[in-house]
């Protein structure tokens, strides 16, 4: 009987130690160039992937198994090491090497209200809260574009951009300062039955000179075709936004984290910075969460400010950012054009 018990609390720990083996191989196989489904979803999760696998790597070492410890320190050692570096030029980070000695160019806030979301009281509470310059949202509805125009009544968000659909892809832009341009493009052939996903540019003009910004909002990776369809668009966000020549921020629910390949290259192809390493999604994870929602800005421009907002109601929470223009960097000149 001892014996029994015994073979199934090892098979138990052999099961367990594979799983970490097989989590933590996954989580970094994206690092070494292999980009797969599984490996995607697993990346998204590193932090979390890194901690299990140390756990496990504990729990083997007080059964005297070290060297299969040893082996599950390496990877999430691995994996820790890139968590680290991500968080190390994250906006977080830059908020706190900033010294803020100029006031803002501008002050964008971004938030995926959910299409089912029936209410958007909290939203507005924050917003009136927070008094950003620019409001870039996700997942608007023509229901929640009637709620909003009532609710920011008197707000001084007198320039919009409106593009909302009834499924998960429309998109609207709020501006305090006069929008001088702005451009609508549909991202790639992966659409819908009428259209989406969507981008939508802004070219908007401050009191510092024309700030660029743009919303994107790719396919969840929650399928291969999905993931792969994500990528296709972010892709195809960089064809479109590459030629900008003013100061850019491109808010979104990218639905990726800063550990994607995908969103990784997106941000390098356009020389872009300041991923958001604070959980967004899924809202009722809490700090536990992953971070899909950024705000990523152009060398010309630093982050003085990063805050993740409260529940609103939505699966996501949103973000807010202070964006600075770097005089060390930046050149101005006459606004960029579509």
């Amino acid at each position: 009987m001892a014996n029994a018990k015994k073979e199934r609390g090892g098979g138990w720990a052999f099961r367990l130690v594979l799983l970490a083996l097989a989590g933590g191989l996954l989580a970094a196989s994206p690092m070494f160039g292999l980009e797969t489904w599984p490996g995607e979803l697993a990346a998204s999760w590193r932090p979390h992937v890194a901690i299990g696998v140390l756990v496990v790597s504990v729990l083997c070492l007080a059964f005297s198994r070290r060297w299969i410890a040893g082996m599950l320190v390496a990877v999430a050692l691995t994996l820790g090491a890139d968590v680290l570096w991500s968080g190390l030029v994250s906006a977080q980070t830059e908020e706190g090497a900033v010294k803020v000695e100029q006031p803002a160019m501008a002050q964008v806030m971004f938030a995926n209200v959910l299409r089912t979301n029936p209410s958007l009281a909290d939203l507005m509470t924050w917003l009136n809260a927070e008094n950003p310059d620019v409001l870039v949202m996700t997942e608007v509805t023509p229901g929640h574009v009637e709620e909003i125009a009532e609710a920011m009544a008197g707000f001084g968000y007198d320039y919009q951009i409106l593009e909302p659909r009834h499924h998960a892809f429309g998109m609207t832009i709020y501006s305090r300062f006069p929008i001088v341009d702005y451009r609508f493009e549909m991202l790639t052939d992966d659409t819908l039955s009428n259209g989406g996903p969507i981008t939508l540019i802004a070219w908007i003009e401050t009191e510092q000179g024309v700030l660029a910004v743009a919303g994107v909002h790719p396919f969840p990776p929650s399928v291969r075709a999905s993931m792969e369809a994500r990528n296709r668009q972010l892709d195809d966000a960089v064809y479109l936004l590459e030629d900008i020549t003013d100061p850019l921020v491109v808010v979104g629910d990218y639905n990726a984290t800063p550990w994607s390949p995908a969103l990784r290259r997106f941000a390098e192809d356009l020389d872009l910075h300041g991923f958001n390493v604070a959980a967004t999604w899924p809202v009722w994870f809490g700090f536990a969460g992953v971070p899909i929602d950024h705000a990523l800005v152009s060398n010309e421009l630093l982050v003085g400010r990063i805050e993740v907002g409260p529940n609103i109601g939505s699966d996501h929470r949103p973000i807010v950012i202070d964006v600075l223009l770097d005089a060390t960097l930046v050149d101005q000149g006459s606004p960029g054009t579509p």
